[in-house]
């Protein structure tokens, strides 16, 4: 077994499968977790994986934002489509797009290019604005029942 501590990295070749050290720093890497501790026999426990080669870092950040992006475009459209007189659904998904603004400046800003950094931002932008135009919409109109609803008084 190995020491905790060592780095590796596997190579397949074109018949044999061989581990060869390679020492790297772990600030170019990009760190994915490992899911679920699964015990199987003659197997190697992996906590986390640093995977150094920028094409696939490229594909696994791509294919985790489009994950995430695409996920807070479903929850934009279910508070969308529910009527919801307090706006609540509305602030949760505002909270929420903003959560994965700042995600994506702290977490993926070093493992994107800026290019696409700006695009992701300026999508998630749209969708908060428009969510906030909606959450005053209503509030307006919430507004004005209240007022109609007090009348005069003297």
């Amino acid at each position: 077994m190995p020491k905790k501590g060592k780095n590796f990295l596997l190579v397949k070749g074109n018949n044999a499968k061989e581990v060869v050290f390679y020492d790297y720093k772990s600030e170019d890497g990009y760190k994915l977790k490992a899911k679920k501790k699964q015990n199987f026999m003659d197997t190697i426990q992996i906590d986390e994986i640093i995977i150094i080669k920028p094409s696939m870092i490229d594909k696994m950040v791509n294919k985790k934002i489009s994950k995430k992006f695409d996920r807070l475009i479903n929850m934009i459209q279910i508070v969308c489509d529910n009527d919801d007189e307090t706006g609540e659904g509305y602030r949760i998904a505002l909270n929420e797009a903003e959560k994965f603004k700042m995600e994506l400046w702290n977490k993926y800003k070093k493992f994107l290019s800026s290019q696409k950094l700006e695009l992701m931002i300026k999508k998630i932008e749209i969708l908060e604005d428009e969510l906030k135009l909606r959450l005053n919409v209503l509030m307006d109109s919430a507004n004005r029942e209240e007022e109609l609803s007090r009348g005069r008084g003297r």
